[in-house]
């Protein structure tokens, strides 16, 4: 019996491993090695150690991702209310700590000289709690109360990130909820009121000069980048002309002009999908979106797949992180979106999201892993 036991243990975990996400795994692999080789070319020229920064920023995420994915999601749920106040002291640490840089104040720093953004860490905290309490109260959302008292869930936190200031990830909290209170059920009429009073709201943002100046000049250039070229309209101008010099298949990888002649600002972060477009052509970044399309759908599979409300929600809201991310970046390098500063995951510098997102990948497989029990 002694020796049944560990036998029938080591079935049982055959089996589980069994039950992972083979596209969600293949594609998040494949998107690892993109981004790897897109921040490599981005950066081998003048700044070497931030690709083997990036390494090590790598290595220590699959280990995070193990271990959530080994982690009941359950369990994220018990904790939630202290993961929100984690997520709060976090944020009120960064106002009282952090380090500056450009203007925005974002940053803890860490020994070695790395910095962490605990900004980006508020994004899948916010899902995993706002997740757990709408599961919680599925007939509350629907009541006038019930979808003030989630939208509060969300402000507080997006409020302290806005004041960094950090628009653009105040916006992705915002859609984040947005996304998962409709998933909950909340009703119509609400949704439309929040769109309107979000227009109000920012017009007020505008009028009374909350926003900083860097922020209007930003979305003013949006509208017409040739009346500043030299200032705000810099990023989108040598965004399109890195672009469209790629044409169809590219000038050849690690020979991007632009991106040698660093005229592609934040060529290893927020622009990096510029890198791809010019050195691969069209048909190179038309394969990376084709990719990330793939890794999406498997998300969206496991959320429609699931029996359970708290974990429908969790893989809703990660879908919703993702796809935010990937239209945002993507549509502001080639100037469909004003500049707002929103990193592509796996493929920008930036050790913090890459945690997150393997963090969420290591959500999603727990999903599949440890919601349906195995039986011998």
């Amino acid at each position: 019996m002694a020796t049944q036991a560990p036998a029938l243990g080591s079935l049982t975990d055959k089996l589980k491993l069994r039950q992972i996400d083979l596209p969600l795994l293949l594609t998040t692999l494949l998107l690892m090695g993109a981004g790897l080789a897109a921040l490599y070319s981005a950066t081998y020229q003048w700044s070497p150690v931030i690709f083997r920064r990036q390494l090590l920023w790598l290595a220590l995420g699959v280990l995070l991702a193990l271990t959530v994915a080994s982690i009941r999601p359950s369990v994220w749920a018990r904790y939630s209310k202290w993961l929100y106040a984690l997520n709060l002291a976090m944020l009120v640490g960064v106002l009282l700590f952090g380090a500056e840089r450009k203007g925005a104040q974002r940053w803890l720093e860490l020994p070695g000289g790395f910095q962490l953004q605990p900004s980006e860490f508020a994004k899948v905290l916010l899902i995993i709690t706002l997740a757990s309490w709408l599961a919680r109260n599925r007939e509350l959302i629907r009541t006038p109360k019930g979808f003030l008292l989630s939208g509060l869930h969300m402000a507080i936190p997006a409020l302290l990130v806005f004041k960094q200031p950090d628009l653009g990830t105040s916006i992705v909290f915002g859609v984040l909820w947005f996304a998962m209170v409709y998933l909950a059920g909340a009703s119509a009429r609400w949704l439309w009121l929040t769109v309107l009073a979000g227009v109000l709201g920012f017009y007020g943002l505008w009028h009374f000069d909350i926003l900083k100046d860097y922020q209007k000049a930003r979305l003013v250039s949006f509208m017409n980048p040739e009346a500043d070229p030299q200032q705000s309209g810099y990023h989108i101008l040598q965004a399109r002309i890195a672009v469209g010099s790629g044409q169809l298949t590219g000038k050849g990888y690690l020979h991007g002009s632009q991106k040698n002649l660093r005229y592609i600002p934040e060529q290893q972060t927020d622009f990096i999908f510029v890198v791809v477009a010019e050195e691969l052509g069209f048909v190179g970044a038309v394969g990376l979106l084709g990719l990330y399309g793939a890794f999406l759908y498997s998300i969206w599979r496991i959320m429609t797949h699931t029996r359970e409300e708290y974990h429908r929600l969790l893989a809703g809201g990660i879908l919703a992180l993702f796809t935010f991310h990937l239209l945002t970046n993507v549509g502001m390098t080639i100037g469909l979106f004003p500049v707002v500063g929103i990193p592509l995951p796996f493929i920008s510098y930036g050790g913090t999201m890459l945690w997150v997102s393997l963090i969420a990948v290591g959500l999603l497989q727990a999903i599949r892993l440890h919601e349906s029990p195995v039986r011998i």
